[in-house]
């Protein structure tokens, strides 16, 4: 995955040349719109609305797909399931969405209804619980309906496709481990007076929350100079961060830094305020906040330097691989691939793996934080304006766009 990276993002270094930006402008998007988009994205490596009436059968009836999100409460899962919905909308098929709500009896009530009715032809899955959805999966296949797991992967090698990233890395989460080593290094920080890192647990019952805490252990390898100082479970719940830092300060007055588990920028920003420790880098209040997912109250105190850094993965990526999955294997009846996506070597890839880059206000604008011509800070695109998000380019890892051409082509209409 590291070799994938750098040559991802060497390749995009190259593709991000000035022509790039001179692409013309879609005749649906306003000039005004324009010039806020097109700096945010690579214009010559994106596609829009490429899938028209690519997802209809030969009858003329609709492919129907069923969203089964784990929540509906963050940018993160409103983006995807906006995303989601316009471009299989955009190709024909019929949109539904049921959420779960981290309650992992009824995201199986949910698959298992599907099951029942027989009133879908694929399902987009976000697992709560990757282990406890894999008998439910395996026999949602065995009906002749399609899954597409995005996020996490579940436990079961039937998926039929899956896109998503890899906490427990050292190229995932570990990088947030090796930077608390780095800084409490720099801190002269020792075993008996140690760099103190409050690590804010989002779901302990979560295993994408366990995932992400193994991979920062995998990154600090035991260093003795660091100690997580656990909060409470939060949920993810503001007042509960809020708390949570109020909590840990009063205990250890010395907190060097914060690693929330989710996102929570909003409650970060206000937890430490309510504590006086709000204040940018090179302030003697500073303290280090590495966070997990992008969101929109992120982006301006990363920008500022209130945040430090950001371990980011990104739902338009991950969803724009899964509809070209959907599309290629459901709608046009060809094989998904197994082996490495990333090898350059697989046709139409069954598993891909995203990059989780490790960045800084410094980095966020610039070509390290793009991916196949898309930003990773998508909170910067306008959200609600779900049409101007382009198709991205995904063709290094073998998944190009499928279009109303080759349905004509592969199925013979």
């Amino acid at each position: 995955m590291k070799k994938y990276i750098a040559a991802a993002l060497f390749s995009l270094s190259l593709a991000f040349a000035a022509t790039a930006q001179e692409a013309a402008r879609p005749d649906f998007i306003p000039e005004a719109d324009w010039g806020k988009i097109k700096g945010l994205i690579d214009p010559s490596r994106v596609q829009w609305q490429p899938y028209k009436g690519i997802a209809v059968k030969q009858d003329g009836s609709p492919y129907k797909v069923l969203y089964l999100p784990v929540w509906m409460g963050d940018d993160y899962q409103v983006i995807a399931q906006h995303l989601l919905q316009t471009q299989l909308e955009e190709a024909g098929a019929t949109f539904t969405t049921s959420s779960a709500e981290f309650d992992v009896p009824t995201q199986t009530r949910l698959m298992e209804d599907a099951i029942a009715t027989h009133a879908y032809d694929a399902i987009v899955l976000h697992p709560i619980d990757p282990t406890s959805m894999a008998t439910t999966i395996d026999k949602a296949i065995a009906s002749g309906i399609d899954v597409y797991n995005w996020v996490l992967p579940a436990n079961t090698d039937k998926l039929t496709g899956f896109a998503g990233y890899d906490a427990d890395t050292m190229e995932g989460n570990g990088q947030i481990g090796v930077k608390f080593s780095e800084l409490a290094k720099t801190a002269g920080a020792t075993a008996e007076k140690p760099y103190r890192v409050l690590e804010i647990w989002g779901a302990r019952a979560l295993p994408i929350c366990q995932a992400r805490r193994h991979g920062v252990g995998l990154g600090l390898a035991g260093d003795p100079a660091v100690e997580i100082v656990e909060s409470v479970d939060t949920s993810g719940q503001p007042e509960s961060v809020i708390k949570a830092i109020q909590d840990a300060f009063a205990r250890y007055p010395d907190i060097k830094a914060i690693y929330p588990q989710f996102g929570d920028a909003g409650a970060i920003t206000e937890g430490l305020r309510s504590v006086d420790r709000l204040a940018p880098a090179g302030d003697p209040n500073h303290v280090v906040v590495i966070l997990q997912d992008i969101d929109k109250a992120m982006l301006a105190p990363l920008r500022d330097g209130t945040f430090d850094f950001t371990v980011s993965n990104n739902p338009w990526h991950q969803i724009d691989v899964v509809v070209k999955q959907f599309l290629w294997h459901t709608v046009l009846k060809q094989p998904l691939g197994d082996g490495d996506a990333n090898s350059g070597t697989v046709k139409l890839p069954r598993r891909v793996l995203l990059p989780m880059p490790l960045l800084t206000g410094a980095t966020i604008d610039t070509d390290a934080a793009h991916m196949w011509g898309g930003t990773v800070a998508f909170t910067d695109m306008p959200l609600g304006k779900w049409n101007y998000w382009p198709v991205l380019d995904t063709k290094e890892i073998g998944l190009p766009v499928p279009t109303l051409a080759d349905r004509k082509s592969l199925l013979g209409y």
